[in-house]
């Protein structure tokens, strides 16, 4: 628990994170600030955050007027002008800095402080590093910390630590932390600084560079999907080429990495795939891939640097998403993806077409009803 006035969180983001902060409304009375919640949520004493949007005709992009002007945060960040989206009751979006910081202290006439900076986000993150403290860092935490009064199995200063329930017969570097009900398979490797955290199962042949996480149940190089036709009859292909990961990647809960047939499965460097994600035997995923919960990828499916799939979203085999391209929420990609594309919708076309034919369909429909 933490007890801080906002001149001292200021102070401490511009000092030493350096991150230049204007203070668009002070409190008088200095009270102390002793907590943090979400935007709505947040009370006279919680830091929060707001990134600039406002609730769209879809209801879909943030909080509507109405909520952000009942938000009773002790302090709030809120973005630089350039990056505000206040409206007018006419509709009109006011840009010049002036003028937004009039729309600000409006928006928030319940706020006791309000901070202007270029990332609120990164700007909350670095708060709660700081003065949140143990709690915030045991999240974010790859490897572990060690303690004399651990139980486990330690091997050295710097690790690994082992759970006593855990199963250990590849190679662990230095400074993981393997939880309870781990099991590393023999032929497996786990490089410096990874977390497995529990009930997760590394196959043999799998390669994992460093300071990844694993959240519980995730397997990595179980066997892949796929069936081959001989004498009229299905046979199981054998995927013993394994699993090759990169450096600093994330795996939510209960995600699964296919192993490959005679080539490996593939992921690059700091790639981060949300809960109850399936990528399938020989995919090859590039640097920096974001994909939401519940999406999937057929074998063989290449993603290339920066692709980013929403929940839900699909993806047939052997087929190609290029660079930086975007597929949003429940989409199912049956063909190749350009890069920098955004596809929407089954099968996945480009989004405007794709809006297009939304609207369309609903103006024909309304027009067959009455």
């Amino acid at each position: 628990m933490f007890s801080v006035s906002a001149s001292e969180i200021v102070d401490y983001l511009q000092n030493e994170c350096h991150i230049e902060c204007r203070t668009l409304r002070k409190s008088p009375d200095g009270a102390p600030l002793t907590g943090f919640a979400a935007l709505t949520q947040a009370r006279e004493s919680d830091v929060s955050f707001w990134v600039g949007r406002v609730e769209s005709v879809t209801h879909a992009n943030g909080p509507s007027n109405k909520e952000l002007n009942c938000v009773a945060a002790g302090l709030l960040f809120v973005p630089d002008a350039s990056l505000v989206d206040v409206s007018k009751n006419d509709g009109e979006v006011k840009t010049a800095d002036a003028t937004i910081s009039v729309a600000l202290l409006d928006q928030f006439p319940q706020v006791k402080n309000i901070v202007v900076v270029a990332e609120p986000y990164h700007a909350m993150v670095k708060f709660l590093e700081h003065f949140e403290g143990d709690g915030f860092r045991e999240n974010m935490e790859t490897g572990v910390h060690f303690e004399p009064d651990y139980m486990g199995v330690g091997f050295g200063e710097n690790g690994p630590w082992i759970h006593p329930s855990a199963v250990v017969e590849g190679f662990v570097d230095e400074g993981c932390f393997v939880g309870p009900g781990c099991v590393v398979m023999r032929g497996a490797s786990v490089g410096r600084g990874c977390r497995l955290e529990s009930n997760v199962t590394i196959y043999p042949n799998v390669v994992v560079g460093e300071g990844c996480i694993f959240q519980a149940g995730v397997v990595v190089g179980s066997r892949g999907f796929g069936f081959y036709e001989h004498e009229g009859e299905r046979r199981m292909v054998p995927h013993f080429a394994g699993v090759r990961i990169g450096n600093r990647c994330s795996f939510g809960a209960n995600t699964v990495v296919a192993a490959g047939f005679i080539s490996p499965t593939t992921i690059g460097d700091n790639c981060h795939l949300d809960s109850m994600v399936q990528i399938a035997h020989n995919c090859v995923l590039g640097n920096n891939i974001y994909m939401a919960s519940q999406t999937a990828l057929g074998g063989t499916t290449t993603l290339e640097d920066g692709v980013q799939f929403a929940g839900g979203a699909k993806a047939a085999g052997h087929l190609t998403v290029g660079k930086n391209a975007i597929v949003t929420a429940k989409a199912g990609v049956t063909k190749n993806v350009p890069a920098g594309k955004t596809v929407a919708g089954f099968p996945a076309i480009d989004i405007d077409i794709w809006r297009r034919q939304m609207v369309e369909l609903r103006v024909m429909a309304k027009k067959k009803l009455k």
